[in-house]
């Protein structure tokens, strides 16, 4: 716990000065509301605007978290199908890649006028945006798995699929949760990208409602939920990942007494 706090209170001493620098050149004028709106406002309106504020957060919660999961199953099938036909990886791999280097907002309009309005449209950015990373770096861990356990496990008369349970999936697991941590970072920010082409609810449209009202304290107040809703879905990945690979965030002197 010592160590963690070491890490923690720097940045939140740095926040806490950045706060304050901004709450005071509010106060003088320097920074005028319509730029930049003082962290008191921000405050206020976080707790006057809560039961709205709820209500779009768990509109972009729902799409982001059911976008994210099936964007990791889909991520995963992705990649298992690559390795086991490589075929399939030759075909599309490269198509892939060239899918992720078209910008989220140019490609969102055209899945609404494919999908129209609703969750469909909002759940398929998501999807878009997440999966790569997973399928990457799932793939990534596959091909740095030793083939010597490979080669002597066929010689054991090992199948195919005993293969990919013993020892491929186990081995990949640090590249997969790799993979889902950056997607973790994403899938909000996709969500909201999709509010904003084809959402009736969420925060997105509600940052976009109050900046068309020049709202910006609550419009602000919005983005900080946004961020805090990014950062749970980061920090639940880290916890699942510790529960499933225990062995990796051991402290060095635990991991010592386990090799002696």
């Amino acid at each position: 716990m010592g160590t963690r706090l070491k890490h923690i209170v720097p940045a939140l001493v740095v926040l806490a000065l950045l706060i304050g620098l901004i709450q005071l050149l509010s106060a003088v004028g320097i920074v005028r509301s319509f730029v930049l709106p003082a962290p008191s406002d921000v405050l206020r309106a976080l707790i006057t605007q809560r039961d709205l504020l709820w209500f779009h957060l768990r509109e972009t919660l729902s799409v982001a978290a059911l976008g994210f999961v099936l964007s990791i199953i889909l991520g995963i099938v992705i990649a298992l199908l690559m390795d086991a036909f490589p075929l399939l990886y030759r075909a599309f791999y490269p198509l892939l890649v060239v899918s992720q280097t078209i910008p989220t907002m140019i490609i969102t309009p055209v899945i609404v006028l494919m999908f129209g309005y609703g969750l469909v449209p909002r759940l398929v950015v998501v999807l878009l945006v997440c999966f790569f990373p997973v399928s990457i770096n799932l793939l990534q861990g596959f091909t740095a798995v030793d083939q010597d356990q490979i080669r002597l496990l066929r010689t054991l008369g090992a199948k195919r699929r005993d293969i990919l349970r013993h020892v491929k999936f186990p081995s990949s697991l640090v590249h997969l949760f790799s993979g889902i941590r950056i997607a973790a970072t994403y899938c909000v920010m996709a969500a909201v990208l999709a509010e904003w082409s084809g959402g009736g609810t969420g925060l997105g449209i509600y940052m976009l409602r109050t900046k068309r009202s020049y709202s910006f304290d609550r419009m602000f107040a919005s983005i900080i939920l946004i961020i805090i809703l990014s950062l749970a879905f980061y920090y639940v990945v880290i916890l699942v990942e510790k529960l499933a690979m225990p062995w990796k965030h051991a402290r060095p002197a635990e991991n010592k007494r386990r090799q002696e």
